[in-house]
């Protein structure tokens, strides 16, 4: 009998009919760094005019409703219209090339979500110069390390970020990193030797913002291939590498964001003619997109996934201090939030905190960045029938999403990272050899195609060892494919677990751990062994609630692992694990505390 799948037409066919020429998915050939790749033939150039422009057409529409900078409650709010970002940005624009920022100048930007950050990202490609976005949640001597390492000829930060790094500024300037503001006050934090501007009173002419407008300065040279944004990596195995893309790859969400939902109508049974309607008409939206932004603007998922999207649909992003349960639910029902994006665990928190009323109804869902749990796509189906969830696989490197997919095909295949878009590519290769290998063989995933970096600044032997001749980037993650081009990811290459010489996936033991309804979080690590070299350890943290033991848990998730992959150790945290600012599971810390812990462990047997 033909399952569903059968019956749908294939990823491919479906890539054949949407991206013929004269359609708004038509692709084209081009040469980058000597490879002929293909790319979208109508994605914008560079940021600057779609920038500018789609802050123009949604003028009085609210982009970013905000807390008030602190010390002022997070309960106290402030609304930022697309057109006050523009006009802000333009003044702020004026402001830093009178301070010498030009086309491809780096610019260093270091903070926390804010409508300032916003502000600062959009004058600094007004300008077409690049920003070194830092992480603000590491610690100030990686914050240091990202700035010397990219050595940006300006700084803007949020009070905290300046705060941070105001003991540093000696130590920045010998490293050739050009002088540090900070776009909020920092008196409630102490004495602080970092300039404060006010980026709604700049001292700038209507002459100055007119020209920054008008783009004088700005030459025919600033075209696709010229540097963009510069990202860095999660940084947690080491100090992060700064990952340098151009302006094509960075905006290829501009159109890939819109293809999936294309391919989805499709493999839905729309035909081809509809979809293209719809995508070149847009019917007017009587229920607007409002977006929770609980990930930080300086990771590609919350920049490129999110926030240029929001700029370029028109969408409002209510943004968070921090991540708080409560504070997102209490958020999500007051301004009526109809868009989760980021990573699993935001959806799965708030879907499990019971803090939503039962009649709380989402459209649209999108997550990445961080495996999801297994039974997620079911979980969310029951939750909110009527809602659209996809999940996407992708890196820095890759400047967010590579592979994607959503609504059925999720939830039949809930294992799935999902599809190669039409303008890059997907392969599994030998890790010795490096030679491609069958359909489900496991490998390590290599990535292609026009959304691929640069490259590592300032670290040539780095980017050699993970972009080949051919223009593969080898991602780290370990990984397979089956016959309709979908791409499931086993586990991180140095993540792997080798008990006795077996390979064991942490995603398998944890999704079978998470089908346990108590498990909130669930992080499976290796602990040492004398004899097997590695045993299993998981560190959980439990749902609101819930109540259960190490040996329960053992138990439980016991029939539903083989004898290697169970866990010979649990550690049950009081506390949520810990994360980095993009949401991601800091196992390196996660791995260290329950290695001690079994350390203790063993050592108290050893004196029975």
């Amino acid at each position: 009998m033909a399952t569903q799948a059968d019956q749908q037409p294939s990823f491919t066919e479906i890539d054949r009919q949407l991206c013929k020429p004269g359609t708004p998915f038509e692709l084209e050939t081009v040469q980058i760094n000597g490879r002929s790749t293909v790319v979208w033939k109508h994605l914008p150039k560079t940021f600057r005019p779609y920038l500018l422009d789609s802050l123009a057409k949604f003028s009085d529409k609210v982009l970013v409703n905000a807390p008030a900078v602190e010390p002022a409650p997070a309960t106290e709010r402030v609304d930022w219209t697309f057109g006050h970002v523009r006009k802000l940005a333009l003044a702020t624009a004026a402001w830093m090339a009178a301070r010498g920022v030009k086309q491809g100048s780096l610019v260093g930007l270091v903070g926390w979500n804010s409508g300032e950050w916003v502000v600062s990202w959009v004058a600094m490609h007004i300008l077409g110069a690049v920003p070194v976005m830092v992480n603000a949640a590491v610690q100030p001597d990686s914050m240091v390390h990202c700035l010397r390492l990219t050595k940006p000829e300006l700084v803007l930060a949020d009070a905290t970020s300046a705060f941070a790094l105001a003991d540093h500024v000696q130590a920045l300037a010998e490293g050739g990193v050009g002088p540090l503001f900070s776009w909020q006050d920092t008196a409630h934090l102490g004495t602080c030797a970092v300039e404060t501007v006010n980026l709604a009173q700049l001292s700038v002419t209507a002459a100055q913002i007119k020209d920054a407008e008008e783009g004088k300065g700005i030459t025919a040279d600033l075209g696709p291939e010229s540097d963009a944004v510069v990202f860095f990596t999660s940084g947690t195995t080491g100090y992060p590498k700064a990952v340098l893309s151009s302006q094509r790859a960075a905006l290829h969400g501009v159109i890939s964001s819109v293809y999936p939902l294309a391919r989805l109508a499709m493999r839905q049974g729309a035909p081809a003619s509809m979809v293209m309607d719809m995508v070149s008409n847009p019917p007017q939206d009587e229920d607007p997109n409002v977006v929770l932004m609980a990930v930080p603007f300086f990771h590609v998922t919350g920049c490129l996934s999110i926030l240029l999207k929001a700029i370029g649909d028109g969408n409002t992003l209510v943004l968070m201090r921090r991540w708080d349960v409560p504070e997102a639910a209490r958020l999500m029902v007051k301004y009526k939030i109809n868009v989760i994006s980021g990573v699993p665990v935001i959806l799965l928190a708030v879907m499990q905190s019971g803090l939503l009323p039962k009649d709380f109804k989402l459209k649209f869902a999108s997550y990445g960045g961080a495996p999801s749990p297994e039974r997620m796509p079911s979980d969310i189906k029951k939750r909110w029938p009527d809602m659209t969830a996809a999940t996407a696989w992708g890196m820095t490197e890759t400047n967010a999403t590579h592979t994607v997919f959503g609504g059925d095909d999720y939830v039949n295949f809930p294992k799935s990272a999902g599809a190669a878009l039409p303008v890059n590519e997907v392969r599994i290769v030998d890790p010795e050899t490096r030679r491609p290998l069958p359909v489900r063989s496991v490998g390590v995933i290599e990535a292609r195609g026009m959304n691929i970096m640069k490259g590592y600044m300032n670290n040539d032997e780095a980017t050699r060892k993970t972009i080949n001749a051919e223009g593969w980037l080898d991602t780290g993650d370990v990984g397979w494919m089956d016959e309709q081009g979908l791409l499931y990811i086993s586990d991180r290459a140095k993540d792997i677990i080798i008990r006795g010489g077996e390979n064991i996936s942490s995603e398998e033991v944890e999704n079978a751990v998470f089908r346990d309804d108590r498990i909130a979080e669930c992080a499976a690590v290796p602990v040492p062994d004398d004899i097997l070299g590695e045993l299993v350890a998981i560190a959980v943290s439990l749902s609101p609630g819930a109540k259960a033991t190490p040996d329960d848990i053992m138990e439980t998730a016991r029939p539903r692992l083989r004898s290697h992959a169970r866990p010979a150790f649990v550690y049950i945290a009081d506390a949520p694990l810990p994360r980095n600012a993009n949401g991601k599971l800091i196992k390196t810390e996660i791995k260290k505390t329950v290695q001690a812990l079994y350390a203790q462990k063993k050592r108290r047997e050893a004196k029975l």
